[in-house]
């Protein structure tokens, strides 16, 4: 099973950007604060938020951001290529 999650930084943070393309090779880069990544199997927002530094213990020190969980519903007017991102890596729910 493939989850997808968006990741919404408060404002650009280098060192969250670096463990997030660590951690999630095949995230997509919406801009310097949005990012969408898929994952195999179960794991919790919480998880996500924690591995790239912006929750836990090993939180990166003024880094702020929230991790959502989506569904297979999105719609609007944007790049091209987030479509076909989605497409790609994503089967929806």
């Amino acid at each position: 099973m493939k989850l997808l999650f968006a990741v919404v930084l408060y404002e650009q943070n280098l060192e969250v950007e670096e463990r997030l393309i660590k951690n999630y090779p095949t995230h997509y880069k919406y801009s310097d604060t949005f990012y969408l990544v898929t994952v195999d199997g179960i794991v919790l927002s919480e998880e996500i938020a924690k591995a790239i530094g912006i929750k836990g213990d090993s939180r990166i020190e003024n880094s702020s951001g929230v991790v959502f969980k989506m569904k297979s519903a999105y719609s609007g007017y944007t790049k091209r290529t987030l479509w076909e991102w989605l497409s790609s890596v994503y089967e929806g729910d």
